[in-house]
């Protein structure tokens, strides 16, 4: 079993032009012992930000005036390591995919189940990282840098021994897995993931084609595949989008 990462009470900035959706998350939120800080605008929000401390920003994406991705584009400037959880019921407009690009911890589409949402807001307040996972060690190094670059904590390791440590610690909750490793192989870890009962999505990726590994991997609950080299973008939208999915044991669930 991974080892469970408390979070005391937090304070929340959630930012939405509709009342209703405020009062019914802040009422949720209170209750579980946080302290919900409202903004009805995103330039609200920035002036909350300037006089308050805060630990999550929980924001609508369509808004009038400053909207949730450029709120989202202003926070990282200033705070590159706030976690922002954007919420929308467009989910195939552009905004979106920006987002997802640029820093954003996920998206969730509205309507949502209001636990679900809270977990979600929960786990960023944790600010986990991800597990990059590759016996190239400038790979490796290479893809946790381009990671930071939009404000992604990730770490790297260079076998499935170092990795299966790393994610029991709890403080990781996406893993990138190379697919294609000496020892102990991509599919193998995820099987030892699994086994261990722990709550992590697994991105798999290989420069080889291993259609055979993927089969493995994708039975065994890996979210996402996808083929080196993986573009910047693409891998740091999947990582949101696994974020957004509700969590159990193995990770996130379709």
């Amino acid at each position: 079993m991974m080892e469970e990462v408390a979070v005391g009470p937090a304070r929340i900035l959630l930012v939405d032009d509709e009342e209703s959706l405020r009062i019914t998350l802040a009422a949720n939120l209170e209750l579980e012992g946080h302290t919900v800080l409202e903004a009805s605008s995103g330039e609200d929000a920035l002036r909350v930000l300037n006089e308050q401390p805060v630990d999550v920003v929980l924001t609508d994406i369509r808004m009038p005036g400053l909207h949730g991705v450029e709120l989202l584009r202003r926070i990282k400037q200033e705070r590159p390591d706030m976690p922002v959880v954007l919420m929308t019921a467009f989910t195939a407009e552009e905004l979106v995919d920006d987002a997802l690009a640029e820093g954003a911890f996920t998206v969730l589409p509205k309507p949502f189940d209001v636990a679900h949402a809270l977990d979600t807001v929960l786990r960023a307040v944790r600010a986990p990282q991800v597990l990059v996972v590759d016996d190239t060690e400038q790979v490796a190094r290479g893809m946790v840098r381009a990671l930071s670059t939009v404000g992604l904590r990730a770490r790297a390791v260079y076998s499935g021994e170092e990795a299966l440590a790393s994610l029991r610690s709890g403080a990781f909750d996406v893993c990138v897995l190379d697919l294609v490793m000496p020892e102990m192989s991509g599919p193998e870890l995820v099987t030892k993931v699994r086994e261990a009962d722990l709550s992590v999505a697994v991105i798999a990726v290989s420069g080889h084609v291993v259609p055979e590994m993927l089969r493995r991997v994708a039975a065994q609950g890996a979210v996402v595949c996808m083929t080196k080299p993986v573009p910047l973008r693409e891998l740091v939208q999947a990582i949101a989008r696994v974020r957004g999915r509700p969590q159990g044991p193995y990770g996130a669930r379709n």
